[in-house]
């Protein structure tokens, strides 16, 4: 097996942590939809999902972070760090390794419950400032994990001019995207969206690096 067709999560633990994280976000957003997002507080979300407070701020951090996490956002950063087996690559070279894994990347993680779920996180994103600027400093924080990953990949320099346009590039054009779906009020298909998306960024992203 390949690197390109690693699964992540790899280990045990870390499958246990994503399926605890992704049912707690669950219980999260069912009591936000019944009771309002600023009434319920985590230690209720604790309560209601069997988990200690602390264990909700060891996973997620924030109160905003029960609604922005994401389970698809390693697999991005996985996809870029073993994509052309994780070999150094030249920007141009590991794009186009990179493209056609795209599809087949989409249809693994986007599913009538992934969908249904982004677009309940997305309300709140739209409704709540505070998730707001939560999703900014999450987007941050990922915009610089990309940025390393991708310096790493093509022996560049992560300071690189061409690298940070690059992760911005990439980063932001995928708020973009969700951003335009909300905005249509999730009436196309979030498969289709993406995919039109990130062939836009991959195209944006050759004339950055070339």
């Amino acid at each position: 097996m390949t690197a390109t067709h690693r699964r992540f999560p790899a280990t045990l633990w870390e499958r246990r942590k994503v399926e605890a994280m992704s049912r707690i976000q669950r219980v999260a957003l069912d009591l936000f939809d019944e009771y309002g997002y600023r009434e319920v507080t985590v230690e209720r979300v604790a309560a209601e999902a069997g988990v200690s407070p602390s264990s909700i701020y060891r996973y997620f951090g924030t109160k905003e972070m029960l609604v922005l996490y994401d389970e698809a956002d390693p697999h991005l950063l996985e996809v870029l760090r073993t994509a052309g087996d994780g070999e150094t690559l030249d920007p141009a070279a590991l794009l186009a390794v990179a493209r056609p894994l795209v599809p087949v990347m989409i249809a693994a993680l986007i599913t009538p419950d992934s969908e249904h779920r982004i677009a309940r996180r997305l309300r709140y994103v739209r409704a709540f400032p505070e998730v707001r600027d939560g999703q900014t400093r999450q987007m941050r924080e990922l915009e610089k994990q990309f940025g390393q990953l991708f310096a790493e990949r093509c022996g560049r320099d992560p300071n690189d001019l061409k690298v940070r346009m690059a992760a911005s590039t990439a980063i932001w054009g995928g708020v973009a995207a969700l951003d335009h779906w909300a905005g249509r009020d999730f009436a196309e298909p979030l498969s289709e969206v993406y995919t039109e998306a990130v062939g836009s960024i991959i195209d944006a992203l050759e004339l950055i690096v070339r």
